[in-house]
Formats: structure tokens, sequence, C-alpha cells
């Protein structure tokens, strides 16, 4: 009887280990993606908004806007 019983509570502390593991993996997981691909888009963006921006200074052509803006305020 008593082995029943010890096989018993082997088994079910196993498997609660188990899924307890499996769980604070998944969400262990979950959050470092999380947190990893928030990072990632963050320095991704910030550089293309930089990237884009610095172009479009050196394309800008100041004077061509100005005449542009003067013709629109006449």
């Amino acid at each position: 009887m008593r082995r029943y019983i010890y096989l018993f509570v082997r088994s079910f502390v196993r498997s609660f280990v188990r899924s307890f593991v499996r769980s604070f993996v998944r969400s262990f997981v979950r959050s470092f993606v999380r947190s990893f691909v928030r990072s990632f888009v963050r320095s991704f963006v910030r550089s293309f908004v930089r990237s884009f921006v610095r172009s479009f200074v050196r394309s800008f052509d100041f004077k061509h806007f100005l005449t542009l803006l003067s013709s629109f305020s006449n």
C-alpha cells in the first residue's frame, strides 16, 4: 500500500513540476521574446527615421522651398 502511495505522489509531483516548469519557461520565453522584439523594432525604427531624416535634409533644396512658399503666398 505504501508503495502505491509513494508512486502516486511521485507521479503527481513529477507532473506538477513538469507543468510548472513548462508554464514558467513559456512565460519567460514570451516575455523575453516580447522585450527583444520591442527593443529590435524600436532600434530599427529609430535608425530608419534617422536615416530618412538625414537623407531628406540632404536632398532638401531650401531655395526651391522658399521660392515655392513665396509663390504660394503671392
